[in-house]
């Protein structure tokens, strides 16, 4: 395999581009495509067979590409369909699940909320995470409908955005919360209004390194690269991803936490 070849992230729209962010940040020698399902979007609110046809049909397209890794950044595309898209291709395919193990582990944990979408909630693999560790630490799990919608449509900086979360958390104390969706890295700073104290947990650090790690074990690390490339089932999202990709990295930088 060639270990200059690009490595592809997807997402259903620009939730994955939080990812992206901190793969660029570890990995600023690697090119990566990026891939925005924008035309299915939101994945989190279909049906479980109608997600899995969306995530073959673009994990075909980049594979067609060429790429040595294919990143599933997206929660819900995940959790429908990470065991068929490794049996069905010979470069690593990695996903990504709500990071409810390292929230239960962390010092100081106490109540954890995980936000997530409606189907990331009820699929068997984040139940088995939830009923592994419920025991551990007083969790709620909080359906988010139509979170993912208001980042999409830039509503993360701004009272629309503010008011909604207002509602979602009303009447819950949280002294963690999980990021059950690339989306929502997004809202972190708002987030962060409500609860100023509280860890903040996604899972897309996680995955970050887990490209360094699987990368480097298979020797694929790349050299001389540095090359986004942008690709999309509609042609309304290619001009916003210059927006959301500075805000992301802006985003990025200010957390209390840095990568390293």
């Amino acid at each position: 395999m060639n270990k200059n070849a690009p490595i592809g992230i997807f997402d259903s729209g620009v939730g994955g581009i939080t990812v992206l962010g901190r793969a660029v940040e570890l990995l600023p020698e690697e090119n990566f495509i990026y891939f925005a399902d924008s035309a299915h979007f939101p994945y989190g609110d279909q049906s479980l067979s109608e997600v899995r046809e969306h995530v073959f049909s673009a994990a075909d397209r980049m594979a067609a590409k060429g790429i040595k890794m294919l990143v599933v950044a997206c929660n819900t595309a995940t959790a429908a369909a990470i065991n068929d898209l490794r049996e069905r291709y010979d470069f690593p395919v990695l996903g990504i699940e709500p990071a409810l193990k390292p929230a239960v582990e962390a010092e100081n944990s106490g109540t954890i909320a995980v936000i997530a979408t409606s189907l990331t909630l009820r699929e068997a693999k984040f139940q088995r995470l939830f009923h592994r560790y419920e025991k551990k630490g007083k969790i709620l799990n909080l359906p988010a409908v139509g979170l993912a919608d208001l980042v999409e449509q830039g509503h993360y900086q701004d009272d629309i955005g503010r008011d909604y979360l207002h509602r979602l958390f009303q009447g819950v104390y949280a002294d963690t919360v999980v990021l059950g969706c690339t989306h929502y890295l997004f809202m972190e700073p708002l987030i962060r209004e409500l609860f100023p104290s509280a860890k903040i947990i996604d899972g897309g650090e996680g995955l970050a390194r887990n490209i360094v790690r699987v990368l480097t074990q298979r020797e694929l690390l790349g050299e001389n690269g540095g090359k986004v490339e942008v690709m999309s089932s509609s042609e309304l999202f290619l001009p916003r991803f210059d927006g959301f990709f500075s805000d992301i990295r802006s985003i990025l930088k200010a957390l209390p936490h840095k990568m390293d």
